[in-house]
């Protein structure tokens, strides 16, 4: 009987090298580390803006409101017919819209008060080259009571209080 052989072939196993596994790994971070930005980018561009100066500038309108500084809360307004035209007219109106003796020491900001910006609006109006702060803005402050100021940007960039009440919370 004749033996029949076959050649032998030595098979080895392969293993991927080392690079390759290194090389998705980094693919994967790449992408997550992508989408983290995406959505912080998301996130930061719909958060809302709301003026920093303008919430200043209410603040100190409401302290010298309490503390019988008139005179120089009519200087942060308009001067118009809603604040009041005249000093007069508008110490009628204070104590019309505000109890005074009912404001605390305190003020706080609480939010604003009909629509509002977003960065992504301000980043939006400052690529196509327009102003950036919105033309007018309510806010609503804590104050004991709780009190709306409106204010509007004038053309020289600064807020001026254009109304003012008490409401209820």
């Amino acid at each position: 009987m004749t033996r029949v052989t076959f050649p032998t072939v030595h098979t080895e196993q392969k293993t991927q090298p080392r690079s390759r596994s290194k090389g998705v790994v980094l693919l994967v971070l790449a992408l997550l580390i992508l989408c983290g930005v995406a959505g912080a980018g998301y996130w930061g561009l719909h958060r809302q803006y709301v003026p920093p100066d303008a919430i200043t500038l209410s603040e100190r309108f409401l302290s010298l409101i309490k503390a019988g500084n008139l005179a120089e809360a009519y200087s942060l307004t308009t001067q118009d017919a809603l604040p009041g035209r005249t000093l007069e007219q508008f110490e009628s109106n204070v104590h019309r819209r505000v109890a005074v003796d009912a404001l605390t020491s305190t003020v706080e900001w609480r939010g604003v008060r009909g629509g509002f910006q977003t960065y992504g609006n301000r980043l939006r109006r400052w690529l196509a080259g327009r102003k950036v702060d919105p033309d007018s803005i309510g806010l609503e402050f804590e104050a004991g009571p709780r009190v709306e100021v409106r204010v509007i940007s004038s053309p020289d960039g600064k807020w001026r209080v254009t109304y003012f009440q008490m409401h209820a919370g």
